[in-house]
C-alpha cells in the first residue's frame, strides 16, 4: 500500500533548504573488506602461532587469506620477511600501548604523580593483552614458538620493544623517585618485568598445574601486590 500511495501521490516541490541526511551506519555487508596485506598478516600470525615457522607454508597462508603468491611477494618479499612483519606488527602495538600508558599516567596525575601510580599503570598495560583468552593465548604461542625455533634477526625484540619501553619507564621513574640512579632504575624494571612474565606464564597453565592456589594470580589483586612489592624495592635501591 505504501508503494501505491507513493506512486499515486503527486511529486512534492523541492524545498529551498536541503536537509542533512543521517549518516549510514556501517554493517558487516557495507564495511570495506580488510586489505590483502592485513588479511595475509592475520592468517600468517595464526598459522605461525599454531604450527611454527617451519611447518607453515606460504601456500597454506595464501589459501586461507584468499590471495596468490604474488601478493605475498609484493607486500613482504617472501616467507621470512612476512614472519618478521608479523612480529614487528605485534611488537609495535605492545610498545605503543605500554609507552602510552606511562605517559598518560604521568600527564593525567601532573603534580600528584607518584611511583605507585606509575607502576600500576605500567603493570596493567603489560598484563592487559594477556587477559584476553584468545588474543593472549595467540600472543604467547607466537613468542613461545620463536623462543624454541628462532628465525628473527638478533636483538629485534630488544630494539623494537624492550629498549623503547625501558627508556620511557626509566625516565618516568626518575621523575617520581628522587635519588635513584639510572642503572638501578633499569635493574628494577627488569625485576618488575620478570614478575609480570611469571604471572602471564602461570595464568596460561591449567588450573590443576597451578595447584589449589591458582587464584593467587588473579587480576587485579595481583597487580596491587606487584605494585606494592616493586615500589618498596625501588625505594630501597635509592642511594
Amino acid at each position: 500500500m505504501q508503494l501505491l500511495r507513493s506512486v499515486a501521490s503527486p511529486p512534492r516541490r523541492a524545498s529551498t533548504s536541503t536537509r542533512a541526511s543521517a549518516p549510514t551506519r556501517a554493517t558487516d555487508s557495507t564495511r570495506p573488506p580488510a586489505s590483502t596485506r592485513t588479511r595475509v598478516l592475520d592468517v600468517a600470525e595464526r598459522r605461525f602461532a599454531a604450527h611454527g615457522y617451519r611447518a607453515t607454508s606460504i601456500r597454506d597462508i595464501t589459501a586461507e587469506a584468499r590471495c596468490n603468491l604474488a601478493s605475498v611477494n609484493y607486500h613482504f618479499g617472501g616467507k621470512r620477511n612476512l614472519y618478521r612483519e608479523v612480529f614487528r606488527r605485534r611488537l609495535r602495538a605492545l610498545r605503543e600501548h605500554r609507552i602510552a600508558s606511562i605517559r598518560r599516567a604521568m600527564s593525567d596525575a601532573g603534580q600528584r604523580a607518584s611511583l605507585d601510580l606509575l607502576l600500576r599503570a605500567f603493570t596493567t598495560a603489560f598484563l592487559e593483552p594477556h587477559l584476553d583468552d584468545s588474543g593472549g593465548r595467540l600472543l604467547m604461542q607466537l613468542f613461545s614458538r620463536e623462543l624454541l625455533d628462532p628465525h628473527l634477526p638478533p636483538n629485534m625484540l630488544r630494539r623494537e620493544m624492550m629498549e623503547p619501553v625501558e627508556d620511557a619507564l626509566t625516565e618516568a621513574i626518575g621523575r617520581v623517585c628522587d635519588g635513584l640512579a639510572v642503572r638501578a632504575a633499569r635493574r628494577c624494571i627488569h625485576s618488575i618485568v620478570a614478575q609480570l612474565a611469571h604471572v602471564v606464564q602461570m595464568r596460561r597453565l591449567p588450573g590443576s598445574a597451578r595447584g589449589a592456589r591458582h587464584d593467587d594470580f588473579a587480576s587485579p589483586e595481583f597487580v596491587g601486590h606487584i605494585v606494592r612489592f616493586s615500589a618498596a624495592g625501588i625505594r630501597a635501591c635509592r642511594g
